[in-house]
């Protein structure tokens, strides 16, 4: 019987044939190792471009060995790369440590040194606040009452004897003039000089009867060449020719009845 007629040019390789499952067309099969052999080219391609340029420079070797050698090679520089990306990206930044000088300097102190405040003292009216030049504050003990021996036997009127107990008890001045013969408050009784043994017992005497005009009724004060009533300022008085008669050694004081 003759063999089937075979087209020309085309011969079977001898062996078993194997086929393609059923079902699955010869165009798809067709098309299927098209793809995969594009694809060998695509990715031989894409090794080439990896492969660092003193490797492409180097004698080309075509051996398995060889290129298995360039695979891992090519593998091993992205694994290299890809760490040294990420190590880029993970690392801290390093600390920058600020320049000199860049921190706050604290001021020096302002002020006198060894000097500590105090508290504002109150206000008392002074002969210095009235116009005066005497500085001595008044003391701040009071009078109490009784009257004193030096003031009750040198002819003074009640008024007179009250403001002079209360000197007499808070400054001691070391001479209390009362009344004498003239024609002018020593007359009756209504004057009061407090000789003093220096300026600022003055000055405080001064300053302690300015404070207390309404309890003893005064009517004016004289120290130290002026002249002060309740209501006025200090006024300078004409020179007199001697420092008692200015009154630069005592105090002389006035009263009302």
């Amino acid at each position: 019987m003759p063999s089937p007629s075979r087209t020309p040019g085309r011969r079977r390789a001898p062996g078993r044939v194997r086929r393609l499952p059923d079902g699955f067309p010869g165009l798809g099969a067709s098309w299927a190792v098209k793809s995969a052999a594009g694809l060998c080219v695509v990715g031989g391609a894409a090794v080439a471009l990896t492969v660092p340029a003193e490797q492409a420079d180097a004698e080309a070797d075509t051996s398995p060995a060889a290129s298995v050698a360039t695979a891992a090679l090519v593998q091993r520089s992205g694994f290299e790369a890809a760490s040294r990306s990420r190590a880029d990206r993970d690392d801290p930044a390093p600390a920058v440590a600020a320049p000199t000088g860049s921190r706050p300097v604290q001021p020096a102190p302002v002020g006198v040194a060894g000097v500590k405040a105090v508290a504002k003292p109150k206000p008392t009216e002074t002969a210095a606040s009235s116009g005066g030049s005497s500085s001595a504050a008044a003391p701040t003990g009071s009078w109490s009452g009784k009257t004193t021996a030096r003031c009750t036997n040198i002819g003074l009127i009640p008024n007179a004897v009250g403001i002079c107990s209360a000197v007499d008890s808070l400054f001691g001045p070391p001479t209390i003039g009362g009344r004498r013969a003239t024609a002018d408050e020593h007359g009756t009784g209504q004057a009061i000089d407090f000789m003093i043994s220096g300026a600022s017992q003055g000055d405080a005497i001064a300053a302690w009867v300015q404070q207390n005009v309404g309890k003893f009724n005064v009517k004016y004060l004289i120290w130290q060449q002026r002249y002060w009533a309740p209501g006025e300022g200090w006024s300078t008085m004409e020179d007199r020719g001697s420092p008692t008669a200015n009154h630069y050694d005592h105090v002389h004081v006035t009263v009302n009845y």
